[in-house]
C-alpha cells in the first residue's frame, strides 16, 4: 500500500487507462531521493495488466556512456530492428555497437526509438519506467523525450523518476512533471505503524521528526535499530544522524546492512554495482578473481540489497548502489573495476574490449597511455558506426589520461568535433576551452577555431564567430575551407556585416579558385555593401547555373543558391531546389537539416502564393526545431510564420510570432531575422489601416541597425504606401532609390513592378495610369501574387477615385480572386468593400476550399495517403509513428466525406 499518494496513484491510473485506449502521453516524476517514484513507477508496473512493460534505471557510473540506458530498454525488443525504416534501423545498430551505421545525424536514433516504441504498440500498449533517469546518458535521455513529444495515438506511456536535487536531464523539462514531496504527517505515521507497530511512542516521535515523511526513510532508518532500541530498553543515541539529509541517513541505513557481508560477498556485491549492465555472466567471471561465486551471490540477495532476475541483476534501490560504492575504500574499488577490465577483455570481442577500456580507465590512478590508446580506438570505433556522442565522451577520457600535452590537445580537440558532430554544442564549448588551454599543433588549429566558431555562433556573438572562421580559413587545409567561408558568410549576412562577408568572399576566390558558386558569394558581400548592380547580377547567375546543374552540386551549394534565386526572383526555381532537397531530407531520414530547407521552402511558398503549403510546412518546422533543441532556427521560423499571419490578417498570431522574435533578434544582432519580424508587423498594421504605426516602426527600423541591412529594402512598398495614406509623402525619403537600384539589377519582374507600383502611387493623372499599366504587366510575368494583387487594387482604388468604375472593377475582381486563392482574408474583405462603392454588390467571398477544413498535420497526411503512400511510409516521411498517420486519417475522412483511403485518389487534384 502506497500512503499519501491518492492524487499521484489517481494520475498514473488515468495515463494507464489512456494507453489501454490508444493515447499516448508522457510524465516525470520529480523529487528527493526515497520521496516514492520508484514505488510508484512499481505501482504503475503492477497496473499495467494487458501493457507490454519495459524498464531501466539510469546509473551514475555510466552517464556518460551514450545509449547505453536505451540500449538496456530495448534490448528486449532488438528482434523488431528489421521493422523500422532502414536509416533509422541502421541508425540504432550503429548507436547500439551491432552495426557500423551510416548516418552521423543524432536526431534519427529518436525517430529510431518513436518507430519502435510504435512498433511495440501494434501488439498493445506499452508501459516504458525509466527510474533515476538523471542518471540516464544524454543520448539516451534526449532520444526518449524526442519520442515522447511525438508520440500522440499509439498507445504508449513513458514515466519517468528524475531526482528533484540532481542534473537537468536533457529534454525533460519540456515534458510534464509532477513533484513530489514528503507525507503529510497522517501517511507517514500510518507507513510507520504498519512496518515497525512495536516503536515505543518516543521511538516512534523521533522517527517520525528525522524523516520528514520521507517514505523509504520510514522504512529503511528503523531496520538498523535493534530490538532493545525499538521497544525503548535500550538508548537511540549512538544512532544519531539528524544533521545529515534524509537521502544520506537512508543510504547509510544500506550500507549497514552491506557491511554485515564478508569479504568475498562484499567483493561480488562491489564487482556488480561498479557494472553498468547487470549482466551476471561478466559479474561472476570478475568475482571470480576476489574467489567469490553463486555461495556469495547468494548471500548477497539474502541482505535484500540486490534482486536477482534470470540473467540479470538489479539493486533494491539507486541508494542501495550509492551506499556500496560510497563506503567502498579506494583501493577495492579500483580492483573491482580491474577485474571487470580483465573480464570484459576475455570476451574476446571489440564492444566487450571498448567497455573494457572504460573499466581500465576507472581504476587509473594518473596518466597511463596504454588506457588512453585503447579508449582512443574505443572512439574511433564508436565514429565508425555514428555514435559521436560516444566518441566524444571516450576521447575526452583518453585525453585526461595522456601523458604528451600536444596529444592531450588533439584528443581533446576530436572529442569537441565528435561532440559538434553529435549536435551537443553545450558540451563541445567545454571541450573546446579546455583544448584552447592546452598545447595545439599547428596542424590541429584550424580545426579547433572552427569548432570555436561553432559555439561563438551558437552562446556568443555571430559577428565574432564569422571573424575567426575567415582567420582560420588561411590556414585551413583544402577541404575545410569551402565549409568555413560559407558558415562565414552566412553569419555575415545574418547580421548585415558587409566588411567580413567582403572578406570571406575573397578567400574563397584565392583558395578555391572562380566558380559560379564563389561568384554567388561575392554577390552577397556586394549585396551587404549596397553595390545592387553588382551584387544581383553575381546572384542571378549563381542561382540560375545551380538550377540546371543541381545534381553536381552539394546540398549546401543547392541551400545557397535557393536563397540567392528568391532575392533576384527566381522563385519557381528556388521552390523546386528547396522541394527536392526537404524530399532527400525526409527519405534519409536527417532532421539535423531539415528544419532549416522547410524554413527556406516556406519563405518560397508564401512567395509564390502557396500560403498553406507554406503554413503546413514552417509549423512543421518549428516544431522539429524545438525537439532537436534548434533555438535560433525557431526565432527565424517564427519570423517567417507571423509573415504568414500578417497576410491573412490574423493579428493575435502575428504579434505572438513577430513581437518577442523582433526583440530576442535585436539582442543578439542577428538583423535580418528582426527585419523579416518588423516587415510582418508593419505588413499586419497596413492591412488594418494603422498607417501611422506602419510610418512609426518602419523609420524607427530604419533608423537603427535594420537600416544598413540590404533587407530593408523591403520596408519601401510599406512606407509609401502608409506616407501616401496619411499624406505624408515627405517621410518616404531616400528609400525608393534604393528600390529603383534593386529593380533596375535584379530583372525580377515582381520587384519591378513594385516599383512602378510606388511611383503611379506618387504620380497622378495620365503619368500614374501609365504606371499603374505598367506595373500591373510586370506582375503578369513575376510570380509573387501577393503583390500582384496589392498592384491590383491600388490600381482599382485609383480608377474609382476617376470615376471609372467599370474599369475599376476589373482591377478588384483580379485582386479579389488573388487575395482569396492565396487566404490573405484581410486583403480580400478590404477589396469586397472597394468593390461595394463601385456598385458591385454581388461578388461573396469564396466558399471554403476542401483543405480550409482539415489542420496541416492532416493536410500532410492526406496528401501523402492520396498519392497512395502507405501509413508507414508516411509516418516516414513526417516523424511520425503509423498510428498517429492512421488517426489523422480517422479524422480527415468525415471532412472531406469518404469512407475509405481508395477515394482520396479522386481529390487529389484539390488537395
Amino acid at each position: 500500500m502506497l500512503y499519501g499518494r491518492a492524487e499521484e496513484l489517481a494520475l498514473i491510473d488515468r495515463l494507464l487507462a489512456d494507453a489501454s485506449a490508444g493515447r499516448s502521453g508522457a510524465l516525470v516524476l520529480s523529487g528527493p531521493a526515497g520521496i516514492g517514484k520508484t514505488a510508484l513507477l512499481d505501482y504503475a508496473a503492477e497496473q499495467a495488466r494487458g501493457l507490454r512493460v519495459i524498464r531501466v534505471a539510469g546509473i551514475e557510473l555510466e552517464a556518460e556512456l551514450p545509449f547505453a540506458g536505451l540500449h538496456l530498454l530495448l534490448r528486449s525488443a532488438l528482434d523488431r530492428l528489421d521493422a523500422l525504416p532502414e536509416p533509422q534501423a541502421v541508425a540504432l545498430r550503429g548507436a547500439f555497437g551491432l552495426a557500423v551505421a551510416q548516418s552521423g545525424d543524432r536526431f534519427l536514433i529518436g525517430l529510431a526509438v518513436l518507430s519502435m516504441l510504435a512498433e511495440l504498440a501494434d501488439e498493445g500498449p506499452v508501459l516504458c519506467l525509466v527510474d533515476d533517469a538523471q542518471w540516464l546518458d544524454r543520448s539516451s535521455t534526449e532520444a526518449l523525450t524526442f519520442a515522447a513529444r511525438r508520440l500522440h495515438h499509439e498507445g504508449v506511456l513513458l514515466l519517468f523518476a528524475v531526482r528533484g536535487e540532481a542534473r537537468d536531464p536533457a529534454g525533460l523539462t519540456a515534458l510534464a512533471t509532477r513533484e513530489l514531496t514528503g507525507l503529510d504527517p497522517a501517511a507517514a505515521a500510518a507507513l510507520l505503524d504498519e512496518r515497525y507497530p512495536e516503536l515505543v511512542p518516543a521511538v516512534r516521535a523521533r522517527m517520525l521528526a528525522e524523516t520528514e515523511g520521507n517514505p523509504l526513510a520510514l522504512v529503511e532508518l528503523p531496520s538498523v535499530l535493534s530490538t532493545e532500541q525499538r521497544t525503548g530498553r535500550a538508548p537511540t543515541g549512538a544512532y544519531d544522524l539528524a544533521a545529515l539529509p534524509v537521502s544520506a541517513r537512508v543510504q547509510t541505513a544500506f550500507g549497514r546492512r552491506a557491511a554485515q557481508l564478508d569479504e568475498a560477498a562484499t567483493a561480488l556485491l562491489l564487482i556488480a554495482a561498479a557494472e553498468e549492465t547487470g549482466r551476471l555472466e561478466i559479474i561472476l567471471a570478475a568475482a571470480a578473481a576476489h574467489d567469490a561465486g553463486h555461495a556469495e551471490l547468494a548471500a548477497v540477495e539474502d541482505s535484500g540489497l540486490i534482486v536477482r532476475q534470470g540473467d540479470q541483476i538489479t539493486f533494491r534501490h539507486p541508494l542501495a548502489r550509492a551506499a556500496v560504492l560510497g563506503a567502498a575504500p579506494m583501493h577495492r574499488l579500483l580492483d573491482a573495476h580491474r577485474a571487470l577490465a580483465a573480464a570484459l577483455t576475455a570476451c574476446g570481442c571489440p564492444a566487450a574490449a571498448d567497455r573494457g577500456a572504460w573499466h581500465r580507465a576507472a581504476a587509473a590512478t594518473g596518466p597511463d597511455d596504454d588506457i588512453a590508446t585503447a579508449l582512443e580506438t574505443a572512439a574511433r570505433r564508436a565514429s565508425d558506426r555514428a555514435d559521436h556522442a560516444l566518441a566524444a565522451a571516450a576521447m575526452e577520457r583518453a585525453a585526461t589520461l595522456t601523458v604528451d600535452p600536444a596529444t592531450a590537445t588533439r584528443r581533446l580537440t576530436c572529442a569537441a568535433k565528435a561532440a559538434a558532430t553529435a549536435g551537443d554544442l553545450q558540451r563541445t564549448a567545454v571541450l573546446v576551452r579546455r583544448a584552447a588551454r592546452g598545447t595545439v599543433d599547428e596542424a590541429d588549429a584550424p580545426r579547433l577555431d572552427y569548432l570555436r566558431a561553432i559555439v561563438e555562433s551558437e552562446f556568443g556573438s555571430r559577428h565574432q564567430a564569422a571573424r575567426i572562421l575567415i582567420d582560420a580559413a588561411r590556414r585551413a587545409p583544402d577541404h575545410l575551407v569551402g565549409e568555413m567561408l560559407t558558415d562565414a558568410m552566412r553569419n555575415g549576412v545574418l547580421v548585415g556585416n558587409a566588411e567580413l562577408a567582403q572578406h570571406a568572399a575573397d578567400l574563397i576566390q584565392q583558395r578555391r579558385g572562380p566558380s559560379p558558386m564563389s561568384e554567388g558569394m561575392i554577390g552577397m558581400a556586394h549585396m551587404l555593401g549596397g553595390d545592387d548592380e553588382a551584387a544581383l547580377r553575381r546572384l542571378h547567375a549563381c542561382a540560375t547555373y545551380a538550377h540546371s546543374r543541381s545534381a553536381e552540386l552539394s546540398p549546401d551549394e543547392r541551400m545557397n543558391a535557393a536563397a540567392m534565386g528568391l532575392m533576384v526572383g527566381l522563385d519557381d526555381e528556388a521552390r523546386e531546389l528547396l522541394t527536392a532537397l526537404v524530399a532527400e531530407d525526409r527519405e534519409q531520414s536527417s532532421l539535423r537539416m531539415l528544419p532549416m530547407r522547410l524554413h527556406y521552402l516556406a519563405s518560397a511558398e508564401y512567395a509564390t502564393g502557396h500560403h498553406r503549403d507554406a503554413t503546413v510546412h514552417a509549423e512543421e518546422a518549428l516544431a522539429l526545431a524545438d525537439s532537436v533543441g534548434q533555438h535560433h532556427q525557431m526565432d527565424g521560423l517564427r519570423s517567417i510564420l507571423a509573415w504568414g499571419a500578417a497576410q491573412t490578417g490574423d493579428e493575435q498570431r502575428c504579434r505572438e510570432f513577430a513581437e518577442p522574435t523582433l526583440a530576442a533578434a535585436l539582442d543578439r544582432g542577428e538583423l535580418a531575422t528582426a527585419l523579416l519580424a518588423t516587415t510582418a508587423l508593419g505588413l499586419l498594421d497596413l492591412g488594418a489601416g494603422r498607417y501611422d504605426r506602419v510610418l512609426d516602426r518602419i523609420e524607427s527600423a530604419a533608423r537603427g541597425p535594420m537600416g544598413g541591412h540590404y533587407m530593408a529594402v523591403f520596408f519601401t512598398p510599406l512606407r509609401v504606401d502608409a506616407a501616401l495614406r496619411t499624406g505624408q509623402p515627405g517621410r518616404i525619403g531616400e528609400s525608393l532609390e534604393r528600390l529603383r537600384r534593386w529593380a533596375d539589377a535584379s530583372r525580377a519582374p515582381w520587384i519591378q513592378g513594385v516599383y512602378t507600383r510606388c511611383l503611379a502611387q506618387m504620380s497622378s493623372g495620365d503619368e500614374a495610369e501609365a504606371h499603374f499599366a505598367a506595373a500591373v504587366r510586370l506582375h503578369e510575368k513575376g510570380n509573387r501574387p501577393l503583390e500582384a494583387a496589392r498592384t491590383d487594387l491600388l490600381y482599382g482604388e485609383w480608377l474609382r477615385r476617376a470615376r471609372r468604375k467599370t474599369e475599376a472593377r476589373t482591377s478588384l475582381r483580379a485582386a479579389l480572386e488573388t487575395f482569396e486563392r492565396i487566404g490573405a482574408k484581410v486583403w480580400a474583405e478590404r477589396t469586397r468593400a472597394e468593390l461595394r462603392a463601385t456598385g458591385d454588390t454581388g461578388r461573396q467571398p469564396a466558399g471554403a476550399s476542401v483543405l480550409d477544413l482539415l489542420t496541416p498535420q492532416e493536410i500532410q497526411v492526406v496528401r501523402l495517403a492520396a498519392r497512395g503512400l502507405s501509413n508507414r511510409e508516411i509516418g516516414g516521411q513526417l516523424f511520425l509513428s503509423p498510428r498517429t498517420v492512421g488517426y489523422h486519417l480517422y479524422k480527415a475522412y468525415p471532412k472531406l466525406g469518404v469512407a475509405v483511403r481508395a477515394e482520396l485518389s479522386a481529390l487529389l487534384d484539390q488537395l
